[in-house]
């Protein structure tokens, strides 16, 4: 049942997102984030059948990331309306084997969000059900206490396109010394500079290598923000120094969750500021960084900026 009647141009926004997510979810079956979203959408339009289908797709999510909690909690959901799906009776066996077997040392080590954070061969996710990001993508060095409001993640970020071979350390090097410069005395409605966009210039086949690489490390969805019909007023959600400054985009919201577009998923400092700005749980996506600074530029009327 509906919460309340939706308005014409309330059903179309939800629509489109449910257009947008459809082709996420099916380029990325996994992404447990935009599952959670599209499951939503589908129940705000009143396509009960089209979320009952999601959630079966979201309890495989969970439990291929090893998030035995939130997958038995999906399970049960399913269970309600399907009482003897024999699929879903089989994963929940499963799962209670496997908690069973680890002496629930998986439940006992998970977030007090309810998501097991499974770490990856590439380093630190520290993702959390409540959409945050815990500052997971920073040096193990570094804890969060080392976090600092001018740390933009420029810095991991040159260390992650020299580690996998994408550019030369010198290249990286001059190109972080060039945003930075530019990013120094950012004030006002001022565009920040992006060490993606300065690294890759034109070149289309770099700038998806990049992304590639970037999606297979933290688990961010990918979204094609170009072609995505941003909200004004949603985008206008977070403080200036937040967008124009960080070059976040807040692109859609649905009910408590507001979707936001990144260029660099490795600014943790520009995350937990997001985080707490906004009375929403935050979902994080990766975009082409020309896309959102054309999306910015657009919002705020600005002028290109060469």
């Amino acid at each position: 049942m509906l919460e309340h009647t939706l308005s014409e141009e309330e059903h179309s926004q939800i629509v489109q997102t449910i257009e947008m997510f459809e082709v996420i979810t099916q380029t990325q079956p996994d992404d447990y984030q935009s599952l959670e979203i599209l499951k939503e959408a589908y129940q705000k339009v009143g396509r009960a059948e089209d979320s009952l289908k999601t959630s079966r797709r979201l309890a495989e999510a969970y439990f291929s990331a090893g998030s035995y909690t939130l997958a038995m909690q999906e399970c049960e959901v399913i269970l309600l309306k399907e009482p003897n799906a024999p699929e879903i009776l089989a994963m929940l066996g499963d799962i209670e084997t496997r908690l069973q077997a680890a002496g629930q040392t998986i439940a006992a080590s998970g977030s007090k969000h309810g998501l097991i954070a499974t770490p990856t061969s590439g380093g630190v996710n520290g993702l959390t059900h409540n959409g945050t990001h815990e500052g997971g993508l920073v040096d193990l060095q570094q804890g969060r206490g080392g976090l600092h409001p001018q740390d933009r993640g420029d810095d991991h970020l040159a260390k992650f396109l020299v580690m996998q071979q994408l550019f030369t350390e010198d290249a990286v090097t001059k190109a972080v010394e060039t945003t930075k410069h530019l990013n120094k005395d950012l004030s006002g409605q001022a565009l920040a500079a992006s060490l993606l966009d300065k690294i890759c210039r034109q070149d289309t086949d770099k700038l998806d290598a990049v992304l590639s690489g970037l999606i297979d490390r933290t688990k961010f969805a990918y979204v094609p923000l170009e072609y995505y019909d941003v909200d004004r007023q949603i985008a206008r959600m977070l403080p200036d120094h937040l967008t124009l400054g960080r070059l976040y985009v807040p692109f859609d919201l649905i009910s408590r969750t507001i979707m936001v577009a990144c260029c660099n998923p490795f600014d943790a400092a520009g995350r937990e500021a997001v985080q707490q700005s906004l009375d929403y749980t935050v979902t994080w996506y990766l975009a082409r960084p020309g896309a959102i600074i054309k999306c910015l530029q657009d919002i705020y009327r600005l002028e290109s900026r060469a």
